[in-house]
């Protein structure tokens, strides 16, 4: 174990989220012991955290389950997760059977299956949403009106798939996601903005016209498959971060919980790290060979800019803002319809997403078996003036919406926890010239996360995972040590990668004209 009198490491790791565990446990596999500082006292992992386990007293028993910042599904592209999660871990994930898309129009609620149908083999990407006019529940979703939504949903594509905003490092600051649904009716702009909400988790007007672009490509547009979905067989505390943290103590590393990093000092060799530390009440002086922050965007701009030695670079660089979300929990004394585990809410619905509980994780399944009960996890992307409402009205709004959806649990409602979630989701900003990348302006610093500019397309846990991996390569290297490989997402469809290469030709051929066309619409 590393002896934490002595005040000198050769790795110090600012922050113990999924990206500084991950760069952690790969460093210490190499043998190189880290030392992670983070701001919890209690749970690392960011949004992967767990928390306090719940109990409930049922039909003369008392029953415990667990506890976590909110569910996440493994997409298709997550390779780096995947090779992460084979490489430290036992964990076998659940494939996901499908997943359901409920859309409310006003008072009208209508249920569709909509995982298996865009990843059916009949139409390639990135036309493949069709499939669903073959659905016969879609057209109890859509009128005849949404048919003039044609020319603006064939723009959209096109736009999709000619424009790589992370390839080509362009925000567009100022283009919002509105611009994207400029010329869709209103009835399937709602359902397809609810998409966007669970692919950015963040409420509409957090989200930019490029970053839903990035998430859209990535996600889904470009491959069938890349909406293939997987989960967690526990929390990810148990099944993930659990093991990451074995393995860095393992190598003689460590994570020190309620340290937070407030000052950043360059050192004749290294860099000198001042600490609070909530335990022991006072400051701590860290030395690290090497720095790799792994931190969300807020408290890295607060650390560099405050930072004399790092502040002059820092001033200029842009850092995206961070959201909040909130997770709500229903236990039922009855089950829902057959259905899928997880899906998401779309139109006039106030929750973005759900997952049945117990049929994904042991300790919920257990007590449905026994009691014939149920439990659902749903998240709210919504803003502030939804998300700081009192925590009666916040459930009685959510159960209202739930019961909506599934009107056989109208009245069976038996336990409730709401869970707000700290203001540590990113807001997405395509990495340009002006972000922070993973190679820093400070030697000797290094940058991982899911905000972090760095050669990928992909998003959330991947990106963290794929930065992280990248980071510790970097320390690697420099030590004389193998790195890992980093895997790629799988590439476009050739139809998409075809179709691409021509819009992209025809934008070579116009200039800026289809970004100048948004700004025309928008102003209109």
């Amino acid at each position: 174990m590393i002896d934490t009198d002595h005040n000198s490491f050769p790795i110090v790791i600012i922050g113990a989220g999924l990206a500084g565990l991950t760069a952690a446990a790969h460093l210490a596999e190499r043998g190189i012991a880290p030392l992670v500082l983070e701001a919890d006292q209690q749970w690392p992992g960011g949004r992967l955290s767990g928390g306090e386990p719940v109990t409930l007293e049922h039909q003369g028993c008392c029953w415990t389950f667990s506890d976590e910042h909110g569910i996440h599904a493994i997409w298709g592209g997550y390779s780096n997760l995947r090779a992460t999660l084979e490489r430290f871990t036992n964990t076998r994930l659940i494939p996901s059977p499908g997943e359901e898309w409920i859309n409310r129009w006003r008072r009208e609620v209508r249920v569709i299956e909509a995982g298996n149908a865009i990843r059916s083999r009949w139409i390639p990407a990135p036309f493949h949403y069709l499939q669903l006019l073959f659905h016969p529940g879609i057209w109890q979703t859509i009128t005849p009106l949404d048919f003039l939504s044609l020319p603006g949903f064939l723009f959209s594509m096109l736009w999709t798939v000619g424009f790589d905003p992370l390839r080509e490092q362009s925000a567009l600051d100022g283009l919002t996601m509105d611009d994207y649904f400029h010329l869709w009716t209103p009835n399937l702009k709602a359902t397809f903005v609810g998409l966007a909400n669970n692919l950015l988790a963040a409420p509409s007007e957090e989200i930019s016209l490029t970053a839903l672009i990035a998430a859209l490509r990535f996600y889904t547009i470009m491959r069938r498959d890349a909406w293939t979905m997987q989960y967690f067989p526990a929390p990810p505390h148990d099944c993930l971060l659990t093991p990451l943290i074995e393995r860095i103590e393992q190598s003689g590393g460590q994570v020190l919980y309620g340290v937070t990093a407030t000052r950043l000092e360059r050192q004749s060799e290294g860099w000198r790290v001042v600490a609070e530390d909530a335990r022991a009440q006072g400051l701590r002086s860290l030395h690290g060979d090497h720095i790799i922050l792994a931190m969300q965007p807020p408290a890295a701009q607060r650390l560099l800019r405050i930072s004399l030695d790092t502040h002059p670079e820092a001033a200029s660089i842009v850092f995206p803002g961070a959201v909040r979300n909130a997770t709500i929990r229903l236990w039922f004394d009855r089950e829902p319809r057959p259905g899928t585990p997880g899906g998401m809410f779309t139109g006039d619905f106030l929750p973005d997403n759900f997952f049945w509980l117990h049929r994904l994780y042991d300790d919920f399944g257990t007590w449905s078996a026994e009691t014939g009960g149920s439990a659902i996890e749903v998240h709210l992307y919504t803003g502030k003036n939804i998300l700081e409402q009192p925590d009666n009205v916040l459930l009685i709004q959510t159960l209202d919406e739930v019961q909506r959806a599934f009107p056989e649990l109208r009245g069976h409602l038996i336990h409730h926890t709401i869970r707000r979630n700290s203001l540590n989701h990113s807001r997405f900003r395509v990495p340009t010239r002006s972000s922070l990348w993973l190679e820093t302006p400070w030697p000797g610093i290094t940058a991982c996360g899911d905000w972090i500019g760095y050669d990928t397309p992909s998003f959330w846990m991947e990106r963290s995972v794929t930065t992280a991996i990248a980071a510790a390569n970097r320390v690697l290297t420099a030590q004389g040590l193998e790195p890992f490989p980093l895997q790629n997402p799988p590439p476009a469809e050739p139809f998409a990668r075809g179709l691409g290469a021509a819009v992209g030709a025809f934008r070579a051929t116009i200039g800026r004209g289809v970004v100048a066309t948004a700004r025309r619409m928008r102003r209109s």
